[in-house]
Parts: C-alpha cells; structure tokens; sequence
C-alpha cells in the first residue's frame, strides 16, 4: 500500500485557513481535505471562487489539498459539471461524492441497480475531467450503501480508474462490523480510499432495562477505541497502490486543545499500526 494521508477536519470549521494550516502541522499532517460544506472554508455557492484562495492558500503554507469531501451526487453532477472542472484545474485527484438515501417502500435490488446507473453516468464524467469519485461506506437506516456487497452492487463493472470505494470501518461498525480483509477482497481494484475514525463502547446504567441495555456506541480516538488498526493495516499493507487514508476525527468537539492533542496521538498510532516508521511514507 501506497498510503496518502488526508485530515478531514470536520472539528475545526471555526479556525481560519492560516490557524488551520499550523494546526495541521502541529498535528504531524501536510495534507488537508478540500471540504465543500456550508459553513466551512468553501460552500456549495461559493466553490468557484472559494476553492482556489482555500487551495493556494494552503499550498503557501505547506499542505496538499489533493482529496476532497463534497455533497455532489451523480444527479447534481449531471445537471451542473462545474464542480468537477473546479476540482480537476486545483489539481484535485479524487473526491468523496454525496450520498444514496434508502428508501424502505422500494424494493432494494432496485435501488442498487439504479444506483449502478448513475455511478456509470458519473463514471463518464469523472474520465471527461481526469477525477474519481469516492463512495464512502456509510451507517445509518436513512443509508442506502452499509458495506461492501451493496457497494461493489453500485460500482462493480465500472473504471476504478474513475470511481471507487472508500470502506470506513468506524462507520460499519455500528452495522455490526465487517472483516476488512475480506471487505477489500470483495471490491477488489474499486477500494480507493479507508476513512479513519474509532468508536468506543458506553453504557448507561439507567437503561439496562431498554432494548439496548443501556449501552451505545461513541466517537473516539483510534488509540482508543474497539477496531483492531493492526489488523486492518494488515490487509491494507497488500495492496500494491495509492490508498487515500482520510483521518476523520470526530471527538472532543467542544474542546479545541484536547481534540488536537488526541489528534497527535491518535495519527501517531495509525501510522504504527500501519506499519509505518515516522516520517517514512507518503502523504497525499
């Protein structure tokens, strides 16, 4: 595996590009996801003329932007490719795409093929401006795609060249998890990327007689939390190409220096666990 590493830094929407660059480098990164969301640094309107200040301002300071997190779905993509021509002229080489929602009242399979057609439709568009986009395994019942079999349904047959899969073990687990290994045999060249995050088990006394028993899952620190890392790195070890690794932090949101200090930890313990001797591999 060829890890590119990428922060999405969903946590720190409040800190301007210049605090967030030297945060980034504080916490060990040099690349930062392009994040296309109201309220962060570029919006949905404002993609056109955000995007290229947020790029270059970050390139004169040091960090990447080479992945992007975005809402786009094929449909929207369809109607308007100007996002994509955005993305492709800031050199940005793959993006997390929008969503399909699940709808209990249609049958599934229907679903997932019509799923199918618009990820080849996209696929189209992608080639046309040298991009990839990235489904991210999701949880969730308003989800339409959980884990691996219903995510090859969406992309099997199509260019992995052009779009691709990102799994997300915190995600997935709480579906009831999945084996990783067998998960990236099942989408063979269409895993592109692996999001990062951890959960940790809580349980409140009070609710010992609900159906949950009282115990639920939370965010937390990939040091931290359930997911064997070692494992997963493992798996991800054999694959010969770049894989996006997109560290999606979600803890601490209240607390800007503990999320940052576990931040340097927790990048710390992912490139271990991967296999990886500080300073040794390749950001994105």
């Amino acid at each position: 595996m060829r890890p590119l590493y990428s922060l999405f830094p969903k946590m720190l929407a409040g800190v301007s590009p210049g605090e967030l660059a030297a945060l980034l480098h504080e916490t060990g990164f040099d690349c930062v996801d392009l994040v296309v969301r109201d309220g962060y640094w570029v919006t949905p309107d404002g993609l056109a003329r955000e995007a290229p200040a947020f790029v270059r301002g970050m390139q004169s300071r040091g960090v990447r932007v080479r992945f992007a997190t975005t809402p786009y779905t094929p449909g929207m993509l369809a109607e308007n490719a100007e996002p994509l021509a955005v993305m492709a002229d800031l050199g940005i080489e793959a993006f997390r795409m929008g969503y399909f929602p699940y709808e209990p009242s249609l049958p599934l399979a229907d679903q997932l093929n019509d799923a199918r057609r618009q990820m080849e439709k996209l696929a189209g568009l992608c080639e046309a401006h040298r991009l990839k986009a990235v489904y991210q395994v999701h949880h969730g019942y308003s989800q339409l795609i959980q884990h691996s079999v219903s995510a090859l349904a969406a992309v099997r047959g199509l260019p992995p060249e052009h779009v691709g899969v990102m799994l997300d073990p915190g995600n997935q687990f709480h579906e009831g998890r999945e084996h990783f290994g067998k998960a990236l045999d099942t989408l063979g060249d269409h895993v592109a990327a692996v999001g990062v995050k951890d959960v940790v088990w809580k349980r409140d006394p009070d609710g010992r007689h609900a159906p949950n028993k009282g115990w639920s899952a939370a965010w937390g620190p990939c040091d931290e939390g359930v997911l064997n890392w070692h494992e997963i790195g493992a798996s991800l070890r054999k694959l010969d190409r770049p894989v996006v690794v997109n560290v999606q932090p979600f803890y601490h949101p209240q607390d800007k220096k503990r999320h940052i200090e576990a931040l340097k930890r927790e990048f710390a313990y992912i490139r271990q666990a991967f296999g990886e001797a500080e300073g040794s591999h390749e950001h994105a």
